[in-house]
C-alpha cells in the first residue's frame, strides 16, 4: 500500500474531520514534490521510529519553517507517516491489530484539543507520542497503559505489598468521550490479560498521577458522575497543590486563559469547577493506586 493510500485510510479510520483530512493530504503533496523538504521528512522519520524523536523533532521544525507551517501540523504529519512502519512493528511482534488501532486513535484526540485550544490541526503535546511508538504504551480500550517504577513508601493494598521501586502499571484517560464504568471495567479486564505474564499472574498494581485524582476536586464532580466512579477505584497516595490551574483548558477549552470569573459555564461541569475556583479552591493533582 503506498504512503499515501496509508494515510488515507489512517485518517479516516481515527476520525480525522475531513478538513483535517485535506489540509494533511495537501502538505504530504507539497513536501513529495520538492526533494529536499522529501528528504526531511523521510530522516525524521527514522529518526523518531528508531527513538531519536529530539533529533526527529529538530528536524521537523526546520522543515516548518521552510514551508511555513506551523509546527504543530508538520508534527502531526510526521507522526501520521510513522503510523505505517509502527503497524508493521505490531506484526513483527505478533500483537493484535485492534490494540494498535486502539492507541493509534490517540492522534485524533490530541488532533481535536489542537484545533479546540488554538484554531491549528495539530499536536501542540508531540513529546507525549514516543512512548506509543518505541511500543512501552498501550491503549487497551478506554483507556491506556504502561510500565513504571513506584517511587513512595511501602503501601498495603488490599493483602498486596507494593514497594519502592517495584513494577507497576501507569494508567492514562485520553480524551475520547465517554468514560462509562463499563468501557472502564472493560479496559482493566484486558489490562490483565495483557499484562499478566509480566506480573507472574498475580494481582497487578495499578497507579495514576491526574489531575482528576486532586482530592479536592473529588466533592467537584457530580456523585453518581464516571468520572467520580473512577476516582473510587483508588487509594490516595499523594496529592500535590498549585497556584494555577494547569489544566483548566481540558475543562474550558481555549477560555481557559481567561480569568476564572469569564470563563464559560455552559455545561455542569464548567459551572462546578468555576464555582469551585472563584470560591477560593486550590488546584492541583493526585496519585493514587489500586489493585488489579
Amino acid at each position: 500500500m503506498s504512503d499515501e493510500l496509508f494515510l488515507t485510510e489512517l485518517m479516516t479510520k481515527i476520525h480525522f474531520p475531513q478538513e483535517a483530512q485535506e489540509v494533511y493530504l495537501a502538505l504530504q503533496q507539497r513536501i513529495l514534490h520538492n526533494p529536499q523538504h522529501n528528504n526531511s521528512m523521510k530522516s525524521a522519520v527514522q529518526l523518531f521510529m528508531h527513538t531519536s524523536s529530539e533529533k526527529a523533532f529538530e528536524e521537523i521544525d526546520k522543515l516548518s519553517a521552510e514551508l511555513k507551517e506551523h509546527s504543530y501540523t508538520v508534527s502531526m504529519l510526521l507522526l501520521l507517516l510513522c503510523a505505517k512502519p509502527l503497524k508493521e512493528k505490531y506484526i513483527e511482534n505478533e500483537l493484535p491489530e485492534d490494540i494498535y488501532w486502539d492507541s493509534i486513535k490517540d492522534l485524533g484526540y490530541k488532533l481535536k484539543e489542537c484545533y479546540h485550544i488554538y484554531g491549528i490541526w495539530g499536536t501542540f503535546v508531540r513529546d507525549w507520542f514516543p512512548g506509543f511508538y518505541q511500543m512501552s504504551r498501550f491503549a487497551l480500550g478506554r483507556l491506556q497503559y504502561e510500565y513504571a517504577s513506584f517511587s513512595f513508601d511501602t503501601v498495603t493494598i488490599n493483602g498486596t505489598t507494593i514497594k519502592s521501586g517495584d513494577k507497576v502499571l501507569m494508567i492514562h484517560i485520553p480524551s475520547s468521550g465517554s468514560f462509562t464504568k463499563e468501557e472502564r471495567l472493560e479496559s482493566y479486564h484486558m489490562a490483565k490479560k495483557f499484562y499478566g505474564k509480566e506480573f507472574d499472574n498475580q494481582p497487578i498494581p495499578v497507579v495514576c498521577d491526574s489531575w482528576l485524582l486532586y482530592p479536592s476536586y473529588k466533592e467537584v464532580f457530580p456523585k453518581h458522575s464516571n468520572i467520580r466512579s473512577f476516582i473510587d477505584d483508588f487509594s490516595y497516595i499523594y496529592e500535590k497543590s498549585e497556584e494555577e490551574f494547569h489544566d483548566a483548558w481540558r475543562i474550558f477549552g481555549t477560555d481557559y486563559k481567561k480569568p476564572p470569573k469569564d470563563w464559560p459555564q455552559t455545561t455542569s461541569l464548567q459551572k462546578a469547577f468555576a464555582e469551585y475556583i472563584i470560591n477560593g479552591g486550590k488546584a492541583g493533582t493526585g496519585y493514587g493506586i489500586f489493585i488489579l
